[in-house]
């Protein structure tokens, strides 16, 4: 009778493909470290990059201005803490000449349309009604919601009207190559109605009723425009005073260059 064959003991510790698939891993990883070391980095572009990865894509707090300068006075002022994925806050010594040159290009050209449209409301009486701020990418105009609405409701007034009218008549001066982001804000007060069951409701209906002003009375481009409701959730003041709620409740209206034309690049847009 043939003697059994004893099976083949397992060899101990990994399988061999494993160790030659282990120095492949590390050989590649070499690879790219070594490539990685021999390359140049642009510190503005990484920079930039860096800011999109912040929980909100607009803002990164401190840094330092492009510029310090002394803006335009009778309500106008410099937009601050707004930054895009393309206009960050580098030094300028960082971000290249042709770059530092086109951002204070941009930057001049909105101080000289800000400066313009606040003269055109004033010539039109409503100077104290409508703020007007900006950066190098966004015009804004703040208007205060009890100019523009009754409390609790989103139908413009008669005044109101006039108001969106005149201020429809230079903004489509500008939208060539830009577009509008209308946004609604309100205070904390809650309100619950059929039409309107929170606060996020009642402010985009008062966006979008500016929308359609525009739209409807002055032909402007629907694809030009954009409508957003905050509700609550974007105060410039404590809700604690009714002056710092009659402050929150607002609709800005925001004349942006086009390639910033994004919504999530708007967001936190504070005086």
């Amino acid at each position: 009778m043939a003697r059994k064959r004893k099976a083949d003991e397992a060899k101990a510790g990994s399988p061999a493909w494993m160790s030659t698939y282990g120095d492949l891993v590390t050989l590649l990883l070499c690879f790219f470290v070594l490539l990685f070391s021999m390359s140049s980095i642009d510190v503005a572009k990484f920079k930039a990059a860096m800011s999109s990865f912040q929980k909100q894509i607009d803002v990164m707090p401190g840094g330092t201005s492009i510029t310090n300068e002394e803006l335009i006075s009778n309500g106008i002022s410099q937009v601050n803490g707004l930054e895009t994925i393309f206009d960050t806050r580098v030094p300028l010594e960082e971000i290249g000449e042709e770059d530092a040159d086109i951002t204070k290009s941009k930057l001049e050209e909105a101080k000289k349309n800000a400066e313009d449209i606040n003269e055109y409301l004033k010539k039109e009486g409503y100077e104290n009604e409508v703020t007007v701020e900006y950066n190098s990418n966004i015009i804004k105009l703040t208007i205060e919601g009890e100019v523009l609405f009754e409390s609790g409701h989103a139908k413009l007034t008669s005044d109101a009207v006039k108001l969106v009218d005149v201020i429809s008549l230079k903004v489509k001066e500008y939208l060539e190559d830009k577009t509008i982001q209308i946004e609604g804000h309100t205070d904390n007060r809650p309100i619950n109605t059929v039409r309107f069951p929170s606060n996020w409701e009642l402010s985009q209906a008062r966006a979008i009723a500016v929308g359609y002003r525009l739209i409807n009375e002055h032909g402007i481009d629907p694809s030009k425009i954009a409508a957003t409701g905050y509700g609550e959730y974007r105060p410039l003041a404590e809700n604690t005073t009714s002056e710092g709620r009659a402050k929150n409740r607002r609709v800005e209206i925001k004349i942006v260059s086009e390639e910033y034309k994004n919504i999530d690049e708007l967001n936190d847009v504070k005086k």
